[in-house]
C-alpha cells in the first residue's frame, strides 16, 4: 500500500481524518454497555460513558493505602 500512496493522497487521509475522525472503539462499546443497562431498567441511575473506559494509566496506592484496604477486609462483615 506504501508503494501507492503518494504524499498528496497521505495528505487528503490526514485531512478527511481531522475532519471527520473514525469512531473511537472505547467511546461506542462505552454508548452500548450504558444503552444495555437502560434497556435492563434495573438502574435508577446510569453510570456515565467514561466508566467504561479504562484509564491510561491507573493511580497507585502508597503503602498506607494499601494497609488500610487489607485492613478493611480483617474487619468483619456485617
Amino acid at each position: 500500500m506504501l508503494d501507492s500512496l503518494d504524499s498528496e493522497e497521505l495528505s487528503e487521509w490526514i485531512a478527511f481524518d481531522q475532519r471527520w475522525p473514525l469512531p473511537d472503539p472505547w467511546w461506542q462499546t462505552a454508548r452500548l454497555a450504558r444503552t444495555i443497562m437502560a434497556a435492563s431498567g434495573n438502574y435508577k441511575k446510569l453510570p456515565e460513558e467514561k466508566v467504561f473506559i479504562p484509564a491510561s494509566k491507573k493511580a497507585e496506592q502508597t503503602q498506607a493505602e494499601m494497609l488500610n484496604e487489607l485492613m478493611k477486609l480483617q474487619q468483619p462483615q456485617g
